[in-house]
C-alpha cells in the first residue's frame, strides 16, 4: 500500500510540474522615428529639348505653324506647384531684321495630366504661366505645345536662322 500512494504522489507532482506554466516577461524600448521633410522640385530636359521652324516654301507662310514636344521636360515636386516659362532674350539680328518673340506661342498639351490649369503664353522676356496649381508629383513629363500661328510678324525678314532660347522655371507657392 506504501508503494500504491509513493506512486499516486509521484504522479501527482508529475501532473503538477506539467502543468505548470513559465511567466515570461516582457521588457520594450521606445524608437523615435524621424522624417525630415525639405520641399524639393526639380526640372529636367527631355533628351531633345530644340525646336525649329522651317519657312522655306510660300505655302510655308500662309498656314500656322505648330511643333509638339513629347516628354518636352520632366517635373518632381513634393508640393503643389505653377510652371512658367520666357525667352531669355530676344531673336538675334540678320541684317538688321529682328522677328519678334511674340510671334511665337507655348503651352501644355492636353494629353499632360497633372491636374493643373494651362494657359497659352505669346513668348516675351517675362515669365509666364503655363501651368498653375499642379499636383504633386514624382516625375511628370511635360508634352509642350510650340505654335506660330501667322507669319505676319516674319514677313519681311531677312533669310537666316533666328536663334533664341526659352527658360521654363517650376516654383513652389
Amino acid at each position: 500500500m506504501t508503494k500504491k500512494i509513493f506512486m499516486i504522489g509521484a504522479l501527482l507532482a508529475a501532473l503538477t510540474f506539467a502543468n505548470t506554466k513559465a511567466n515570461a516577461q516582457a521588457v520594450s524600448g521606445t524608437v523615435a522615428v524621424n522624417l525630415i521633410l525639405s520641399d524639393a522640385y526639380s526640372i529636367v530636359l527631355g533628351p531633345t529639348p530644340d525646336v525649329t521652324f522651317t519657312y522655306a516654301t510660300a505655302a510655308d507662310y500662309s498656314s500656322s505653324k505648330n511643333v509638339l514636344k513629347s516628354s518636352h521636360f520632366t517635373v518632381v515636386s513634393n508640393k503643389p506647384y505653377s510652371v512658367a516659362v520666357k525667352a531669355n532674350s530676344a531673336f538675334n539680328t540678320i541684317s538688321t531684321t529682328t522677328p519678334p518673340l511674340s510671334a511665337v506661342q507655348i503651352s501644355v498639351d492636353p494629353s499632360t495630366i497633372t491636374g493643373a490649369t494651362y494657359t497659352t503664353a505669346t513668348l516675351t522676356q517675362a515669365n509666364q504661366t503655363i501651368a498653375a496649381a499642379a499636383s504633386p508629383t514624382i516625375g511628370t513629363a511635360y508634352n509642350i505645345n510650340y505654335a506660330i500661328p501667322t507669319a505676319a510678324p516674319l514677313l519681311a525678314m531677312s533669310a537666316g536662322t533666328y536663334t533664341t532660347n526659352v527658360v521654363y522655371t517650376v516654383t513652389q507657392p
